[in-house]
């Protein structure tokens, strides 16, 4: 199972999926912004960041931009809509993360977990 870092601002759904990644068999660290993920980004201890595109402070693209410099080889899960996101000025898309948009089942998140760790 995979260690995952688990970036959302809603309470309630963090906590949502939070439960349900545990259910699993995940191992997983909810926090509830980006400036907050950014002292989990220690390499060995993610494998997967799964975040929000659009979220205060940091925002998704951002935190994925960061988390990949600071832990080589981690996989990004974007959720909602990041393929439309308006970039900040010299921001780039990182085309290899994957991007499930909703609305979308807590089994397809599964899956693409799964997706993620075969990949």
């Amino acid at each position: 199972m995979a260690r995952i870092l688990l970036v959302i601002e809603d309470d309630a759904m963090r906590g949502y999926i939070a439960r349900l990644l545990l259910r699993q068999g995940h191992s997983v660290s909810p926090v509830c912004n980006g400036r907050e993920a950014l002292t989990h980004l220690v390499p060995g201890a993610i494998e997967i960041l799964i975040t929000q595109d659009c979220m205060s402070r940091i925002d998704g693209p951002e935190l994925a931009r960061r988390a990949g410099a600071a832990v080589p080889g981690l996989r990004t899960l974007f959720l909602k809509g990041f393929s439309v996101l308006p970039l900040k000025e010299g921001a780039r898309p990182v085309l290899e993360d994957e991007v499930l948009e909703p609305p979308f089942h807590l089994n397809r998140l599964a899956i693409e977990i799964d997706n993620l760790l075969a990949a």
